[in-house]
C-alpha cells in the first residue's frame, strides 16, 4: 500500500532534522529520563486542520499539518543550558528554512517560536525544553492526506 502524503511529508521532515549534528533526533517517543548530551529533538505528528476540498470537486483536497517538534537540553549551567538550547534553535530554524516546499509535497510551511520551559530536576541538571509548532500546508488525494 503506498505511504500517503501526510506520512512522506514527516518523512522529509525527520531526514532533514537528522541531519543536525550533535543532537538526538526521534519520532513520537517517550522523553526519556536522561538528555543526550548534545540535545534531543523530537518530532511529534501532531494534529491535522479540517481538510478543504475546492468547490466544484475539482483538484485535490487541501490539507494542514501541524506537527510539533520538542526540543530538550540539559546541563546543570544556566548560561550553558541556554547557549546550547539556542544553538540547537537556529539549527532547526535553518533546516526548516531550506526548503520549505520539503521537496515540492508541500506548498510551504510556517513555524512559531516555541514556547520555552526550564524544569528542575531534583538531583541532577535542570532541563530546558520547548516546542514548535510547525503548520505544513499541502494537496492530497483523500482528506486522510
Amino acid at each position: 500500500m503506498p505511504v500517503s502524503k501526510t506520512e512522506q511529508i514527516l518523512g522529509v521532515l525527520m531526514a532533514r532534522l537528522e541531519t543536525i549534528t550533535g543532537a538526538t533526533v526521534e519520532r513520537n517517543s517517550a522523553v526519556p529520563e536522561k538528555i543526550p548530551t548534545g540535545g534531543l529533538i523530537i518530532l511529534r505528528d501532531g494534529t491535522a486542520d479540517e481538510p478543504e476540498k475546492p468547490l466544484g470537486g475539482f483538484g485535490g483536497i487541501y490539507c494542514r499539518q501541524n506537527a510539533e517538534i520538542e526540543i530538550y537540553v540539559e546541563n546543570g549551567d544556566a548560561a550553558a543550558r541556554d547557549a546550547a538550547f539556542d544553538i540547537l534553535l537556529q539549527q532547526i530554524g535553518t533546516v526548516l528554512d531550506a526548503d520549505p516546499t520539503l521537496g515540492g509535497l508541500a506548498f510551504g510551511m510556517t513555524y512559531s517560536r516555541p514556547e520555552i520551559d526550564t524544569e528542575a530536576v531534583i538531583g541532577g541538571p535542570a532541563i530546558k525544553a520547548g516546542t514548535l509548532i510547525v503548520a505544513i500546508e499541502f494537496e492530497a488525494d483523500t482528506a486522510l492526506g
